[in-house]
């Protein structure tokens, strides 16, 4: 039985500028990693080194990448954007303050605070080789940080815990695919890989994963 819809899907028919109730969700497994990343484009760097500006502040600018999508399909419509995306990034081994975030396209945004990503986008996030820039944020620390590591917090998806069978599936990260596709209502999550600021250290670069995939929910296939 579907459940009713998602905070998650809240955000999109904010976007869409629709007050309508009929959308309801579908656990689609993980299909994808949400990169953390010190700079933008194609070379992502998740490992960053960095000195005091003389006044004892360190910013650095970090970014936030869907990729390793895989190219999926339903009832013939290929997943080519994205309506909405949600996770919340956490800093531990230092406090920092996120002193800027921006999103890559128009957008409506339900988070409560910096760092907690719950947003829908106007038209949609492209697709592009399975991979897409969500957010930007600029972090400030005080005096010399050391062994700083962002991470996504898997328990604070709200959606996840208003969507049949996510839960099991333990994503990092959520997002649902665009109306124009007719999958506004596809939940799928993703893994992540952390970045490291000023690491003392061989830094784990291991991606976390999600419980279950795409293919293991088997409501979309391969194109």
């Amino acid at each position: 039985m579907k459940k009713p819809i998602t905070t998650l899907l809240a955000a999109c028919l904010v976007v869409m500028f629709t007050m309508g109730s009929a959308a309801a969700s579908d656990w689609c497994g993980e299909n994808g990693l949400v990169r953390l990343s010190f700079t933008e484009g194609d070379e992502l760097q998740p490992v960053k080194t960095v000195e005091t500006d003389g006044k004892g502040v360190v910013t650095v600018d970090l970014y936030a990448y869907l990729t390793d999508m895989d190219p999926v399909k339903k009832n013939g419509e290929a997943f080519l954007g994205i309506a909405a995306v949600e996770f919340t990034l956490v800093i531990e081994g230092a406090e920092g303050f996120i002193t800027s975030q921006e999103f890559a396209m128009i957008n409506r945004t339900v988070g409560r605070r910096p760092g907690e990503v719950m947003v829908g986008f106007d038209p949609g996030l492209p697709v592009n080789d399975g991979q897409t820039q969500v957010v930007h944020w600029e972090i400030l620390f005080q005096g010399n940080p050391k062994n700083v590591v962002f991470s996504l917090d898997p328990d604070a998806l709200l959606s996840c815990t208003r969507t049949e069978g996510c839960s099991e599936g333990r994503p990092y990260a959520l997002y649902t695919g665009n109306d124009a596709c007719k999958q506004l209502g596809s939940i799928f999550g993703a893994g992540y890989v952390p970045a490291y600021l000023n690491y003392e250290g061989e830094p784990d670069l291991t991606p976390l994963r999600a419980n279950q995939t795409w293919r293991d929910v088997g409501l979309y296939d391969a194109r």
